[in-house]
């Protein structure tokens, strides 16, 4: 009775998902202990809870197919799951700070162009417990950091995976590649042509280039076209995949249609924007407060020099005289050729504010008080480092996600899961 009355529950969700509250059957009196996940225990409630979390749209994708009942043994897993992945950051000693949950709110809020008192008030409009909301975000958090830590960190990627990678693969968040081709279509909706006289006809184009091989084939319908620059977008998934790999001035192998056969030509490929960074020529002072001197008279000081100084010979005499930066103090303050996200926020700031040739006023930093000479700025091209970068985290996702899989399951196999009869 019970089992038949929570189906038709589940099945009245099912249905209404797309209103924000869930109602329980008049029928179901008390809370029922569902599952037991080692010294956890899983109620209905929290079913019901997790039900009403479901958007519909992840609904219509993963459970539209499946019966009542395996709608709910899947959703029943996945509790399982999480809650052994719970467990598992506490007995890494993974703790979730309440400035972390509030930075993690604000990022959704921004993302939702709401502010956080809104996010809040939406939240609840939503039907949803907002304590709960905030406590489901901290585990959620937190089983990211056990997987960041426990697996992403450690994995190693190779210079081989890397140039394999970029060598098959598309890179998220990149700008679109951009083809010119050109394209000899056969017509034969109804494929009646042998397929040996396509693959003769293909290596002939390969040998004697479209021209020459259609006025060969004169008993082939055969249609030339020249596209010019397209973006990958605007061609079909089967154009995109065969001209993967191929070199510019090369021919594709004969891709199948429902109007024929196509064979294309790469006269040309533009792939994404290249990306240019700027790099800084810098030099710096370096004075930190002591028992004997305080801030104002340090900044006293680094206004005195600043005033004094009047050229970048000068700036790396004081340097090396006054200078605390024992590293740099000795080559005249000299960084080197910097980038932003090298530095600490508060010389970066300054220093992109900084004129080039000019001398900063005194800020401070973490490290003490600082003047700085903006020597000069470059834009060099970063686009090689860059998508080496993004291939070798993308497939330090991959294989992360591969060991957390694996470590799940046995995770799930040694753990002690009673569920019951419901």
């Amino acid at each position: 009775m019970k089992k038949r009355i929570y189906q038709k529950l589940l099945l009245f969700v099912f249905i209404i998902i797309m209103t924000t509250t869930f109602t329980h059957s008049s029928e179901v009196k008390k809370d029922e202990i569902i599952a037991v996940v080692n010294d956890q225990v899983i109620l209905r409630s929290d079913v019901d809870e997790e039900i009403k979390k479901i958007e519909q749209s992840v609904l219509v994708k993963e459970f539209a197919n499946l019966t009542e009942r395996e709608i709910l043994d899947k959703i029943l897993e996945k509790m399982i799951l999480d809650n052994l992945l719970i467990q598992a950051t506490k007995r890494f000693g993974i703790n979730i700070s309440d400035i972390a949950v509030e930075n993690a709110l604000k990022q959704i809020a921004e993302k939702e162009n709401v502010s956080l008192n809104q996010l809040r008030t939406n939240i609840i409009n939503s039907g949803k417990n907002y304590q709960q909301y905030v406590e489901d975000l901290r585990a959620k958090i937190a089983v990211d950091e056990l997987f960041r830590t426990q697996f992403y960190s450690r994995i190693r990627v190779s210079n081989d995976e890397i140039e394999n990678f970029l060598k098959n693969e598309k890179l998220p968040g990149t700008a679109e590649s951009e083809y010119d081709i050109s394209e000899l279509v056969i017509l034969d909706e109804s494929k009646s042509l042998d397929k040996f006289d396509i693959d003769k006809l293909s290596s002939d184009i390969n040998t004697f280039g479209f021209e020459e091989a259609k006025n060969k084939y004169k008993n082939f319908n055969i249609e030339i076209k020249h596209h010019g620059k397209t973006k990958e977008s605007g061609l079909p998934d089967i154009f995109v995949k065969a001209l993967k790999g191929i070199n510019t001035n090369s021919y594709t192998k004969v891709i199948e249609s429902g109007i024929g056969y196509h064979i294309l030509k790469l006269n040309n490929k533009e792939g994404a924007g290249q990306v240019f960074i700027n790099e800084y020529k810098v030099y710096h002072i370096l004075l930190t407060p002591d028992v004997m001197t305080t801030e104002k008279e340090i900044q006293e000081k680094l206004f005195e020099l600043r005033n004094e100084i009047k050229s970048l010979d000068e700036f790396i005499n004081f340097a090396k005289r006054y200078s605390e930066d024992k590293a740099s103090g000795v080559k005249g303050g000299d960084l080197g050729w910097v980038r932003v996200n090298s530095l600490v926020k508060e010389f970066s700031d300054v220093m992109m504010k900084t004129p080039v040739k000019k001398i900063s006023d005194p800020f401070k930093s973490r490290f003490g008080w600082h003047i700085l000479y903006l020597e000069n700025i470059r834009s060099i091209d970063d686009t090689d480092a860059r998508m080496k970068k993004n291939a070798a985290h993308q497939i330090r996702i991959i294989k992360a996600q591969r060991e957390r899989e694996d470590w799940v399951a046995k995770l799930r196999e040694q753990a002690y899961i009673e569920i019951k009869d419901f």
